[in-house]
């Protein structure tokens, strides 16, 4: 399956300004979750498909399933065998997407589709997952496995544009024809929130963000905007959310400001984190929980100590040790926090999420 194209800044060098006056420009909620992609394996249509699909595939009408850049499997899949992160997206695929209205659709592009949509799991914005219930899958755009070949370019990843991409009113119609009527909230499959369609143009220096689709209480991360004549998408995120999503996962280690904050950037990873909460609780016989946090980070610290000691001392920035233990132990309670709710919003064990995705 085709990995989703680079979407650029508002404010990036490919972006013309001729982009901003599109006369078919469309404002879409853009939504805090995961990549995900699918696609029906159709066995008309055996030669378009790439290996992977194929093997992934459990014969005609499956559906195949990845993240942004892996293929995961199909829905026919044992959900053991499935990392719990995406449980409820399967699920969403297994009872809330109509697979013969999406054959049907393949018959009138003459190709097999791929659906792009983002997989609902908490990641830094809380639409209060606990508290409600929320749609699984949003789906934001559709590309025909025919076009493929003709619109991936080399060189600069945002050159790539969206040519060939179905436009948006013969996306919209398939996302809400593929829908299940019925289906409950929690395995549904939804349509990106159309936010605004400026006929007189945009301003992205004076947009004023509104509150998502999800929840009346939470601005929207950001927004995305589309034009079909234009083969472009870009992309416009709030400052407050940046700012919320480095406290959350910390900063870049090219926009920290300390040294501590350099180390913890480079070295306290969820990977790493998540293999120490994995550890006391399938190693340990530890009960998973939030109380973890008082013997889990200073783990990880040892952890980044043993591994990573030859790096640290050839360092050129200096830090102080005492002050990475803060950072570690905020970075380590936010990873049990998202955890211990997609655990629960994919009814899985916890050390089950994320167990394959790091």
């Amino acid at each position: 399956m085709k990995v989703y194209p680079k979407v650029p800044r508002y404010d990036h060098p490919v972006v013309s300004d001729a982009f901003y006056e599109a006369d078919d420009l469309t404002l879409l909620e853009k939504f805090d979750g995961s990549s995900f992609r699918f696609t029906l394996y159709d066995d008309r249509y055996a030669e378009l498909y790439p290996d992977q699909v194929e093997s992934a595939a459990d014969g005609d009408g499956s559906v195949v399933f990845g993240t942004r850049k892996s293929i995961r499997g199909c829905h026919h899949d044992d959900l053991d065998d499935i990392d719990g992160a995406l449980h409820r997206a399967v699920r969403c695929l297994r009872n809330g997407v109509d697979t013969t209205v999406l054959r049907r659709f393949h018959d009138e592009y003459d190709s097999p589709l791929i659906v792009y949509a983002e997989n609902l799991v908490y990641s830094t914005l809380d639409y209060g997952y606990t508290d409600r219930d929320l749609p699984a899958l949003i789906g934001f755009d559709v590309l025909p496995y025919a076009e493929i070949e003709t619109m991936t370019p080399p060189g600069n990843p945002y050159e790539e544009t969206f040519e060939e991409f179905l436009s948006t009113e013969e996306a919209w119609e398939l996302f809400e024809q593929i829908c299940i009527e019925g289906a409950p909230t929690t395995v549904s499959f939804v349509p990106a929130r159309i936010l605004d369609s400026p006929a007189g143009g945009f301003d992205p220096d004076s947009y004023d963000f509104p509150s998502s689709s999800l929840a009346s209480g939470v601005t929207v991360e950001g927004i995305v905007a589309r034009s079909d004549k234009h083969a472009r998408r870009i992309k416009l995120v709030r400052e407050e959310f940046k700012e919320l999503n480095r406290e959350q996962f910390g900063r870049l280690p090219e926009d920290t400001e300390s040294g501590a904050e350099y180390v913890v950037a480079c070295y306290c990873t969820p990977a790493r984190i998540r293999k120490q909460i994995r550890t006391m609780v399938l190693e340990d016989g530890r009960e998973f929980g939030l109380h973890l946090n008082e013997d889990l980070y200073p783990r990880v610290i040892e952890d980044m100590w043993a591994e990573n000691w030859p790096e640290l001392m050839k360092l050129d920035i200096p830090f102080t040790p005492a002050d990475v233990y803060p950072l570690v132990a905020k970075r380590c309670i936010t990873e049990l926090r998202k955890m211990q709710t997609n655990a629960e919003l994919n009814e899985t064990d916890p050390t089950a999420v994320w167990e394959h995705l790091s």
